[in-house]
């Protein structure tokens, strides 16, 4: 069962996100006017603005596909760090989500154990 992934962003998640959001229109200033379109000139310096803003931001994203050990995933970060700018790398494990005082939250529907993301220490999974 894959349980591990590398969480982050790096330079060229972030560029990639830029260019599926940044729009190829800007708003005339005038009412009742259709936007002006972009040249591929500009449009490329507010994509490279908002690539910026993302990797000055705080939001990270999955970056690697699942892994069946962490050591696998660590590779994956040395290779990220290799490839150029990233930040906040981080690994992360499927399990069982904990609320303030460290008791599991129950589905109020299954109320079976909810799951999801949580980081992965691998000084609390030591095995014995």
């Amino acid at each position: 069962m894959s349980t591990f992934a590398v969480f982050g962003m790096t330079a060229s998640a972030a560029l990639a996100d830029a260019r599926k959001k940044t729009k190829t229109t800007k708003p005339s200033g005038k009412a009742g006017c259709p936007p002006l379109e972009l040249s591929p000139g500009e449009w490329n310096e507010v994509v490279q603005r908002n690539a910026d803003a993302i990797m000055a931001g705080e939001r990270v994203k999955q970056l690697s596909a699942l892994f069946d050990t962490p050591q696998h995933a660590h590779q994956f970060i040395d290779l990220a760090k290799k490839a150029g700018a990233c930040r906040d790398l981080k690994i992360r494990c499927k399990a069982a989500l904990l609320d303030e005082k460290g008791k599991k939250i129950l589905s109020p529907k299954t109320r079976m154990p909810v799951i999801g993301w949580a980081d992965w220490d691998p000084e609390i999974h030591k095995a014995a």
